[in-house]
């Protein structure tokens, strides 16, 4: 049977308060599936605009630790222990993380108390470590990324299609191979090119990391104030061949129709 296959922009702001974006977060969803990956300020609150119902997610993947990335991971798991009654039977959130993710949340679990504890029969923790997981319906992989220790991004294999998440990363050789020939790569694009900062990206590096990769569609996300005062749509279009779009929250993207 075929597959759909959607993503909705959930957040693509940073850590700079913005009310029209949150916290980086985008959905995948297939006719079976909805994963997650990251989960910033924000979250929670875009999804319920949206009309998605926590207890529908089956997967988080989680870039790193940074809380524009991942600040809602308590409050999501707070908010599935004290929904049970709108649970579905039987049904397990897996999280997925770089290597710190069982400290991370243990550190909650000393922050939070017991129920963070508690919720064990609804939450499952994974730490990567194969650079190529199998899932029923997708395969990931992962390489680490240049931002700090943990970093990584993300490449899925899904209803037919291949989708790469950057996460947050400078310019490096591991983000091309992520995005190596992807039907869409999501890469962050933080600051302006005259404002670039060591571990991240601008419009210029952005567009050429997905040059070099020959993917067919760029979808710049993760926006300081500054790089869209810059006009960061012409610039990229500069160094890449492709369809590029500026993503927004509340985007929805169709790669693939039943």
């Amino acid at each position: 049977m075929a597959q759909f296959l959607k993503l909705r922009f959930v957040g693509t702001g940073t850590i700079a308060p913005d009310p029209q974006r949150s916290g980086s977060s985008v959905l995948i969803e297939t006719n079976s599936l909805k994963i997650l990956v990251d989960v910033g300020a924000g979250t929670l609150h875009r999804l319920a605009e949206e009309g998605i119902s926590i207890h529908e997610i089956d997967y988080i993947f989680l870039t790193h630790f940074h809380p524009d990335h991942i600040s809602d991971l308590a409050p999501f798991i707070f908010s599935l222990r004290n929904t049970r009654e709108y649970a579905r039977a039987d049904h397990t959130l897996r999280i997925w993380g770089p290597r710190g993710l069982y400290r991370f949340v243990q550190g909650m679990q000393r922050g939070y108390g017991r129920w963070m504890q508690n919720a064990a029969e609804e939450v499952r923790f994974y730490e990567l470590k194969r650079e190529a997981l199998d899932f029923p319906g997708f395969r990931v992989n992962w390489r680490r990324v240049m931002h700090n220790q943990e970093s990584v991004g993300f490449r899925f294999e899904i209803a037919g299609k291949t989708v790469a998440f950057s996460g947050d990363s400078g310019y490096c050789q591991d983000l091309i191979r992520l995005c190596s020939e992807a039907d869409i790569a999501i890469v962050e694009c933080s600051h302006a090119d005259e404002n670039a900062v060591k571990g991240h990206l601008s419009p210029s590096l952005s567009a050429q990391i997905a040059q070099k990769a020959r993917a067919k569609k760029l979808i710049l996300t993760h926006f300081y104030p500054d790089v869209l005062a810059a006009n960061p749509l012409a610039i990229a279009q500069k160094y890449y061949e492709g369809e590029i779009t500026l993503a927004h929250d509340g985007m929805e993207v169709i790669v693939s129709d039943v």
